[in-house]
């Protein structure tokens, strides 16, 4: 294997198994070698398997010495590790001369690197998964479609959730774990969502964001749309400036939101404090500390959830489900934020079995207007995963940066910096090579009223 190619993959987690082996699938003809790298050993092997053309190695959460010579080294470098390390990556790649990519948002530390980078041109590829990525490049592409036919947009919606799919969804929530369940339990608290509203700005502090809501309906299923932290941001990427509604937010199965609401509003999913409660707790007694006293008297906690909420009975059962008012069991930790103890609780409840497969579903809305007339259409993505490894959310994650592999080692894209893939020159080759892997949009024309 002496004279491939080397592409090291940092971070051998749930997301990326669609991503290893697409690459592992490619190799032998590319003339690649894939180098996974993970804190556990146990993790990457598992990913690479017995393949000719893979390597597992450990990464030290210590010492940055072997995987800085492993960046050097490589002819590129995907980032798979957590957010916050994507730079100390790209840094380390810049100054040998290494391409990265990366999934996540570009952050201000990132982007301060451009210029480094485009001295020693070296692309630094971001924002390649399914949200932000192929958000991104099926909404540009269509975007870039309506005007150059003479178009002028005048609103953008664009909503994604990872759920489960329908033959797996056997609980009241109509959800499972694909990806991290901090994530999850945490969304929301990233501070106000904003938006625009029919001309209008929106702001949405986080106790009220799962109280607005948009019901939209895709493949013959309702859901609901909640507002993420910054739309408004996307008037300048997406080149928006002049429309009157600009939204982007995540997707839940109807039902979902007005029942989490009401664990944001009780406090549960706080993780601003740590605190402690009594061994062996249960369930019921830990609730009723987010109670008001005067709530409990003479009341069921249930009742008295129902009493500060305003909680409907589908809300209640759905916290019952969780285990939220038993009297008999009790969290196993009971120290640690009220997030976290949450946290623990649904990765059990929500946990997605072997024989369980989740699924992707994004929902753009594109609103314009074409000589003189008001127009609209939808453009829809609803995909399946295979099992619990080889999920949707790893699918849609994984696989566009696995499709820009190719083209970036052969200079292809022809671009440098810290860069995201929103033009012509990454979403024409990247989508259709999604579609070819099943991996398609569905458009549909839409009369306005």
């Amino acid at each position: 294997m002496t004279n491939r190619k080397v592409i090291l993959v940092l971070g051998a987690g749930r997301s990326s198994s669609s991503l290893i082996a697409h690459l592992l699938g490619q190799a032998e003809v590319e003339g690649w070698e894939i180098h996974v790298g993970d804190l556990s050993l146990a993790a990457a092997k598992a990913k690479v398997g017995s393949h000719a053309c893979g390597v597992a190695f450990a990464l030290s959460g210590e010492d940055s010495s072997e995987r800085d010579a492993r960046i050097a080294s490589a002819d590129l470098v995907i980032s798979m590790l957590p957010a916050f390390m994507h730079v100390e990556v790209a840094r380390v790649a810049i100054a040998a001369g290494v391409n990265v990519i990366t999934p996540s948002y570009v952050s201000p530390e990132m982007k301060a690197l451009d210029a480094e980078a485009r001295a020693a041109g070296v692309l630094v590829l971001n924002e390649l998964g399914l949200d932000p990525g192929i958000d991104h490049m099926s909404a540009m592409q269509v975007i870039d479609e309506i005007r150059a036919k003479g178009g002028r947009m005048v609103g953008f919606a664009s909503y994604c959730g990872g759920l489960v799919a329908p033959a797996s969804d056997d609980n009241p929530w109509h959800y499972k774990l694909s990806w991290n369940p901090r994530n999850v339990v945490l969304a929301g608290q990233g501070g106000s969502a904003t938006f625009l509203d029919q001309g209008r700005v929106r702001v949405v502090p986080p106790h009220r964001t799962f109280q607005t809501l948009t019901p939209i309906e895709v493949d013959g299923r309702p859901y609901d749309g909640y507002p993420n932290r910054d739309s408004l941001g996307y008037r300048e990427l997406y080149g928006l400036h002049d429309v009157e509604t600009l939204v982007r937010g995540t997707l839940r199965c109807a039902g979902f939101s007005s029942s989490w609401d009401v664990l944001v509003q009780l406090g549960m999913v706080r993780d601003d404090a740590t605190l402690t409660w009594a061994e062996g707790i249960s369930w019921a007694d830990w609730a009723r500390t987010f109670l008001p006293a005067d709530a409990e008297v003479g009341r069921t906690v249930r009742d008295a959830v129902r009493h500060v909420t305003g909680a409907g009975e589908d809300d209640l059962d759905r916290l019952a489900w969780l285990g939220l008012f038993d009297e008999a069991s009790g969290p196993e930790r009971v120290t640690g934020t009220p997030a976290q103890i949450v946290e623990a609780l649904v990765t059990v409840k929500w946990v997605l079995r072997p024989e369980d497969r989740d699924m992707i579903v994004m929902w753009h809305r594109f609103d314009y207007e074409f000589n003189g007339e008001r127009k609209a259409r939808t453009s829809s993505l609803c995909l399946e995963g295979k099992d619990s490894v080889f999920t949707a959310m790893s699918d849609t994650v994984g696989l566009p940066m696995a499709l820009a592999v190719k083209p970036l080692l052969n200079g292809e894209f022809g671009t440098t910096g810290v860069d995201v893939p929103m033009s012509r020159t990454y979403y024409e080759p990247l989508l259709k090579g999604l579609e070819e892997l099943g991996i398609r949009f569905v458009e549909q024309k839409i009369e306005v009223v």
